[in-house]
């Protein structure tokens, strides 16, 4: 007799579980935060130029999505970018190589810099935006959990010889998963 009640109650306690809906747990999970920080590269060759400054247009996707969020992007509460910014690495070509260029996310310019290329590689300068507006707008793009286009174009010049050298994109964010 005494099996048969352990039994009927583990039996109750079951389909107790069994019964409760998302929505009935929804309250007992709490909110909680990602910090995620993804490095892109957008690889850059110009051909040497003649005296002339000549166009360039490069890009690379951004998003949210690794093995942390990937399972609650239907469930993101709220994207707060911390930092967005990028520089100059693997410099190789003309050391008078300069560009006047723009960084764009999600179609929209974000920034203007212009530059010598070796220098800033060699510098190490990290161009970066800060305008809270702008920080603000790239959260809300990126919310949606979908690919976001990152942009680098303008002109360039660069008459002793080729360039190439690489964009190092570093983004960092907060991301509130609300289960």
């Amino acid at each position: 007799m005494k099996n048969s009640l352990l039994f009927l109650g583990a039996f109750f306690l079951c389909l107790g579980f069994s019964s409760c809906t998302e929505e009935d747990v929804k309250g007992l999970v709490p909110a909680f935060d990602v910090d995620l920080v993804k490095i892109e590269t957008i690889p850059v060759h110009v051909d040497q130029t003649d005296g002339e400054w000549v166009t360039y247009s490069y890009t690379t996707d951004l998003n949210i999505v690794n093995s942390d969020t990937e399972d609650y992007l239907n469930k993101i509460k709220q994207v707060k970018v911390n930092n967005l910014s990028y520089k100059i690495i693997n410099f190789n070509g003309d050391p008078n190589g300069q560009v006047e260029g723009s960084f764009s996310f999600a179609n929209q310019v974000s920034m203007n810099n212009s530059f010598m290329v070796q220098t800033a590689a060699q510098n190490g300068t990290v161009y970066q935006v800060n305008d809270v507006g702008e920080l603000n707008r790239m959260a809300n793009a990126l919310k949606s959990g979908q690919n976001v286009m990152v942009e680098c174009s303008g002109n360039a010049i660069c008459n002793d010889g080729p360039m190439d050298f690489t964009i190092e994109v570093t983004l960092n964010v907060k991301v509130t998963i609300d289960p």
